[in-house]
């Protein structure tokens, strides 16, 4: 197609949008206003786990794993004394105890040094009791320090070597149900071992996994929420909360509160950049118009996919903002140049659709490239925000096109005269394009320069995924989780599946002998530089019961090595504590579970730790056991492992990618490789300066570069098609790029601005990630405008030659 039919249809278009102006706002409100219904069932979600999808098999894993053993996402309560084995701390903590078990909604079990499970031999066999058996007080103190030395699991898991800090483990349920239609017997797993036992339902009388979904997340805020009420009444017990699930809630409110935030914010400073720019009410209200309707549009239709807002979607409708703005900038800035000079609103409008349409679409398409090159991972949210903010791009675009000339030809706008022939916007675009002209060379060995050493230091940078650094230092969940960690074995768990494939299999002492050996060897090293803190596993109770059943004596705390005497001892704990058993191993006991509990750190310090207690553990166990890494650590880092090896690959294809719609789009191979590096060279910048920073790659920090790289060349795309055009039109470079100034110059002044104000919005985030990803974008969007007045015009006079070409070749 030719330049002259694309021009008549964009005049037939644009006349008959103004011919029925009323028309088409209607039919777009009632468009936007049905999609806009389905926002009300659109929920935010910020767990951890849904970052992975549930078709892939390391979630299956570990939804098996939650199925059989419960949750291992835990919510811990740590309270301070300073004697806490002093009878009133003890009644206090057995109150807080009772007090969580009766009035906190979705618990299954609260695990604390006040039922702590202590083994004792009898003339019967053997008898599992509280630790501290209540009413507190029957138990001297010495008494409960022998308890206490007899049990040497619980030292550093509820405990701490002082005895001034303790803890309270809670476990939600793993199962959604009606409390009002499920049994409150505690006895429900007095049958764990029979036909009707589910380990899934062990000491949890909820429905099997084929009866319910997961507890959901609400329910689980819900506890937290009427646990943080309750801990109210034991401020003397200076208590704090940590664990996955706070932080996940911590991380919800946060998104609900910045999400509004950010969007007022912005709106309020986009109107001022238009007001300032225009000085017209409607220049403010129709790109206004076109932003809001392109917001509800896409939201409308993530709600209708029935996909929720994940904690990177919240940077979306900022996104939006200072994306559709800058499209209408364009697009009134030459309305009302040419509405200014006389001309009617309808061929004034049909100029400016002619001049901006087709590098708006270009712009869009390319913007919606780099986005779409987000959605090749197998983050969820990163997935989304790639698919939807690319969407809500052609949207805008869309919306640009159609709503803003409709809103002209109803608006009653008034032209204004200029004041001289030399407005100060001209007069400033004419002197910067002298000055690129002028000393272009130089300035392009300064980038050179510049860009060297970034790709230098960008060389440097390293990934992290750390949701805890996401927030404020001061925030109540981080002091909490740094304080147990500090004072007890940590707050973070990592499942390991000792699997034998055999009935009974788990019940040989030369594996479980072994087993023991290489836990001890792995806790009394750093593999992969982790400190394990605490070891859970069947083994505790084992070496226990043989303990208890020889009087106590610690020589006997060990693996039996007589399977038959096993076998027995086994049976004896099953008869007195099966509800603990449910939780270590299946009912056949062909597989046993083991909780590694460590610090909490980044997420992919821990890649190397898992990789070599997978491969120390199968080596042990070897060939009679199958291992199998499982939770939200190993599920997370795995992942995020992949997406660390990928990333680079991803930018190259996004780079390459929109090089090569912009060479089919500019018509020409060579001119759009030249138009892309402008472009590159700000973000290369902008990740060499992330070193200088010690700001890290992470979930947010890495979407930089793709998404500058598809906004960024809106500009160029802009300014290269103006002089394009202009250079066929007479062939001399230096009056070309005068006319890309003219035309494009403030244009891209006022957008570089507008996207800048769009995204250092960003600075005010309590999110540290959503903060960095913030001043990095709004940065390389500065710097993309320096390149676009600097180095850009210099690329293009040297590769005008090659443009020199008759205008009907060109076309």
């Amino acid at each position: 197609m030719t330049q002259r039919p694309v021009h008549a249809f964009l005049d037939r278009y644009t006349a008959g949008v103004m011919r029925y102006p009323k028309t088409v706002l209607v039919l777009l409100l009632v468009v936007v206003a049905a999609l806009a219904t389905q926002l009300r069932t659109i929920e935010l979600d910020t767990d951890l786990e849904n970052f992975i999808d549930e078709s892939t098999p390391a979630r299956q894993a570990y939804n098996r794993v939650k199925d059989q053993y419960g949750r291992n996402d835990v919510v811990v309560v740590g309270v301070s004394a300073e004697d806490v084995l002093a009878d009133a701390t003890l009644r206090r903590l057995a109150t807080l105890h009772e007090r969580i078990e009766q009035d906190v909604p979705w618990v299954n079990r609260v695990n604390s040094l006040i039922d702590a499970p202590y083994q004792q031999g009898t003339e019967d066999g053997l008898l599992v009791d509280d630790l501290i058996p209540r009413p507190v007080g029957t138990l001297s103190r010495a008494e409960i320090e022998s308890r206490i030395a007899s049990t040497p699991t619980l030292e550093g898991l509820v405990i701490n070597e002082s005895r001034t800090f303790t803890t309270l483990v809670i476990e939600p349920y793993t199962y959604d149900f009606d409390p009002d239609a499920q049994s409150n017997d505690e006895s429900a797993f007095d049958d764990a071992f029979g036909d009707d036992f589910t380990a899934s339902g062990a000491g949890n009388s909820t429905p099997s996994p084929s009866e319910a979904e997961f507890l959901p997340v609400e329910k689980t805020y819900e506890l937290i929420n009427e646990l943080e009420r309750t801990l109210t009444e034991f401020d003397d017990l200076d208590p704090v909360v940590a664990g996955m699930p706070v932080i996940n809630q911590q991380l919800e409110h946060t998104m609900q509160s910045e999400m509004s935030s950010f969007i007022r914010l912005t709106i309020v400073l986009i109107v001022v950049v238009l007001v300032l720019f225009f000085r017209r009410v409607s220049a403010v209200v129709a790109p206004m118009s076109a932003v809001v309707l392109a917001i509800l549009a896409t939201f409308g239709i993530l709600a209708l996919t029935g996909r929720p807002i994940q904690m990177p979607l919240i940077m979306v409708p900022s996104f939006l903002l200072a994306i559709t703005v800058g499209d209408a900038v364009h697009l009134l800035t030459h309305f009302f140049s040419h509405f200014n000079r006389g001309e009617a609103k309808v061929s004034a409008m049909q100029a400016a659709i002619r001049l901006t349409a087709i590098p708006m679409l270009l712009t869009s398409l390319t913007t919606a490239a780099g986005l779409l090159s987000l959605a090749t991972g197998d983050i969820i949210p990163i997935t989304l925000l790639g698919v939807f903010a690319a969407l809500g791009v052609i949207l805008a675009f869309l919306l640009t096109v159609s709503l803003i000339p409709a809103l002209m030809a109803v608006w009653p706008v008034k032209p204004r005269a200029d004041r001289s022939d030399t407005p100060k916007g001209e007069r400033l675009m004419q002197g910067i394009a002298n000055l690129a002209w002028r000393f272009g060379p130089v300035m392009s060995l300064v980038w050179l320069g510049v860009v060297a050493v970034a790709i230098a230091l960008l060389l440097q940078l390293r990934f992290s995924h750390n949701p805890m650094n996401w927030m404020p230092a001061d925030l109540p969940i981080r002091q909490a989780t740094d304080t147990i960690d500090d004072r007890m074995s940590g707050t973070i768990n990592m499942d390991v599946i000792i699997d034998t494939g055999t009935e009974n299999g788990i019940k040989n002492p030369d594996l479980l002998q072994r087993l023991d050996a290489e836990l001890t060897d792995l806790q009394n090293t750093t593999p992969g530089g982790v400190t394990i803190g605490h070891v859970n596993s069947i083994l505790d109770i084992i070496k226990g019961t043989h303990q208890a059943l020889n009087e106590g004596d610690p020589a006997f705390y060990a693996i039996p090595d007589n399977p038959r005497l096993l076998a027995e001892e086994l049976l004896l704990f099953e008869n007195s504590g099966a509800d603990e058993l449910s939780r270590l191993v299946d009912p056949s006991y062909s597989e046993t579970r083991v909780t590694l509990i460590m610090p909490w750190a980044d997420v992919l310090a821990y890649q190397d730790f898992i990789e070599i207690t997978e491969r120390r553990l199968t080596e042990a166990l070897a060939p009679e056991a199958e291992i199998t890494i499982a939770g939200v650590l190993p599920l997370l880092s795995a992942t995020l492992d992949e997406v660390v090896s990928t990333t680079a690959w991803s930018y190259g294809i996004a780079a390459l990618a929109i090089t090569l719609m912009m060479m089919v789009l500019l018509r020409s191979p060579g001119l759009g490789a030249v138009a892309m590096l402008p472009n590159l060279a700000p973000i290369l910048v902008v990740m060499g300066l992330m070193y200088v920073m010690s700001i890290p790659l992470d979930l947010f920090t890495m979407l930089v570069a793709t998404i500058a790289i598809g906004i960024t060349v809106d500009n160029t795309v802009h300014f290269t098609h103006h002089f394009r055009e202009a250079f066929a039109e007479h062939g001399d470079a230096r009056a070309a790029i005068d006319t890309a100034f003219h035309h494009a110059g403030r244009a891209l002044l006022t957008t570089s601005i507008v996207l800048t104000t769009g995204f250092y919005v960003f600075l005010f985030s309590q999110v540290h990630s959503i903060f960095n990803f913030g001043f990095l974008s709004g940065t390389a969007f500065l710097l993309a405008m320096v390149s676009n007045f600097t180095l850009t015009p210099v690329l293009l006079r040297w590769y005008s030659p090659l443009l020199s070409q008759p205008k009907e070749q060109l076309s």
